[in-house]
């Protein structure tokens, strides 16, 4: 009941007082608002998503260690996925994507350029924490009335918290239809060699379409509403 008080409260807050969003400005974005974007749950589910990456490379995955078995497919993957990553960043945020009014919630993120399919769309960017900070964070800002906490799983031991510092990709919603996923994967940067929150295309995407994700909420005390309005629509993110 308190997650969907607080879900309530954050809805409202996005709310247009003046009916027009071009006159409230950057305010209306400042903060965070939205029912449980990119929460907790989400954080747990992420783990699958990438653990077929972090076993190639030795992580940790379900408490057992895995070893490499195909180095050359490993190295060919991160070749594949470095040139996606670069091709990526050669183009500012600001000319891929945007952060608009959604009918699906709140607000959501949309393309301007048009997306093959696998393509990289985007990284999800944020504080890199560890899960006890995590913990933390996400009990001050159901305190605080933020309504949601944006964290994505990078690995075992880190969080990443776009909460307050991050980048559009937090906008991303739910969708039972989704035309995006989520990967891990590893890539040389500027600091040296790391892991990151890939998003990618699952399907050709068109200039204007909103960016969708689907969260995989596990069941949990009390269904999460779905307004994705996909065909396959449930009514529920969990």
């Amino acid at each position: 009941m308190q997650r969907k008080r607080a879900a309530v409260a954050a809805e409202r807050a996005l709310e247009n007082s003046t009916g027009c969003a071009r006159t409230e400005g950057i305010a209306a974005v400042s903060r965070s608002g939205g029912s449980g974007r990119i929460t907790r749950a989400l954080v747990r589910s992420a783990e699958n998503d990438g653990a077929d990456d972090m076993a190639l490379e030795g992580a940790i995955v379900s408490g057992s260690r895995r070893k490499n078995t195909d180095p050359e497919k490993n190295r060919e993957d991160k070749k594949r996925h470095q040139a996606k990553y670069n091709k990526m960043k050669s183009v500012p945020m600001k000319d891929r994507l945007v952060a608009r009014r959604s009918h699906i919630h709140g607000w959501g993120l949309f393309t301007k350029m048009d997306i093959t399919k696998d393509d990289m769309i985007t990284e999800y960017m944020g504080e890199i924490v560890r899960q006890c900070v995590a913990d933390k964070r996400e009990a001050a800002y159901e305190i605080s009335g933020e309504g949601s906490c944006y964290m994505f799983r990078l690995d075992r031991a880190r969080i990443v918290d776009a909460t307050m510092i991050g980048c559009m990709a937090r906008f991303m919603n739910h969708c039972c239809q989704p035309n995006a996923y989520a990967k891990i994967i590893t890539v040389d940067t500027e600091f040296g060699v790391d892991k990151k929150i890939a998003v990618l295309a699952s399907r050709n995407i068109a200039a204007g379409e909103e960016i969708t994700y689907d969260y995989k909420f596990p069941v949990e005390d009390g269904s999460l509403r779905c307004t994705c309005g996909a065909p396959n629509c449930i009514g529920r993110m969990n």
